[in-house]
């Protein structure tokens, strides 16, 4: 995660330790109230990471702050134009060097083109302006910079089949067959090892939703849990754990990555 402080998340800290401070309260009980280490939370106060609305929520009650906190990080989120767990995501990525992502409904974000991205982002945000939707899709398209680099971390995504011949929004079947393209790619470059679990397996243990995690090579993993306006960061190391395992089992029940990518291809030439 990156270790320097953000304006917009400083800010917003100073609102949090001013919160805390008046209910009299140190920072290992919000700490505790969110199920995170002290470390964790401080980095929330100095502006080097920024925190869920989920989070604000329950500190907002803990401080006892009649919805000021609420409303506050509201705020924020406009001024910024741009959702605070979209850049938290993007850090705890840059700094993985493992990733591994679950999805059952739409293809994973490191592996959308940039079409796919806008059919699905103004799909899931509709009414929204066109400057909204730019704003996501290249906020997108920057996170998948990191595979690129020489450094890049192992990345490993399981999707249902369901999902390879899923049509999102308005997308062209040009720039379907493009978005299949460059999953195939990806693979074939050793960039992506992705596995597909057949319509036929047997059993499900993905039914919870999809989720991420989060492999460091100096802290702990972390995982993090989509919701419908965002993304829940877990860092219990039990919750963690299981999501490691609830993957494992995952993997056990999808096609081997030869076998994935022989499906892609096949859906490509029949397509």
């Amino acid at each position: 995660m990156a270790d320097v402080p953000r304006p917009a998340w400083k800010a917003y800290g100073k609102e949090l330790r001013m919160a805390r401070d008046a209910a009299g309260l140190q920072q290992k009980d919000a700490a505790q109230e969110l199920k995170i280490s002290p470390s964790a939370y401080s980095a929330y106060e100095r502006g080097t990471r920024g925190i869920s609305v989920t989070s604000v929520e329950k500190l907002d009650t803990l401080y006892g702050a009649n919805k000021l906190l609420i409303r506050k990080w509201h705020d924020m989120n406009k001024a910024t134009g741009l959702d605070p767990w979209f850049q938290q995501l993007s850090d705890l990525e840059e700094a993985a060097r493992e990733l591994r992502d679950y999805q059952p409904v739409v293809l994973p974000g490191l592996a959308q083109t940039e079409h796919y991205a806008r059919a699905l982002i103004s799909d899931v945000w509709p009414g929204k302006s066109s400057e909204f939707i730019d704003s996501l899709v290249k906020a997108r398209m920057r996170r998948q910079g990191l595979l690129g680099k020489a450094d890049a971390p192992l990345v490993i995504m399981v999707i249902e089949e369901a999902v390879v011949h899923r049509r999102v929004g308005d997308l062209s079947e040009e720039h379907y067959r493009e978005q299949i393209q460059r999953l195939i790619q990806d693979m074939e470059r050793g960039t992506l090892l992705m596995q597909i679990i057949p319509s036929s397996a047997p059993r499900h243990h993905g039914g919870s939703g999809p989720f991420r995690i989060n492999t460091f090579a100096d802290r702990p993993s972390v995982a993090s849990a989509e919701y419908m306006t965002g993304e829940a960061v877990i860092e219990d190391p039990e919750l963690v754990q299981h999501c490691m395992t609830v993957f494992g089992l995952l993997q056990g029940e999808a096609l081997s990555v030869r076998q994935s990518l022989d499906m892609l291809r096949k859906v490509l030439h029949d397509g």
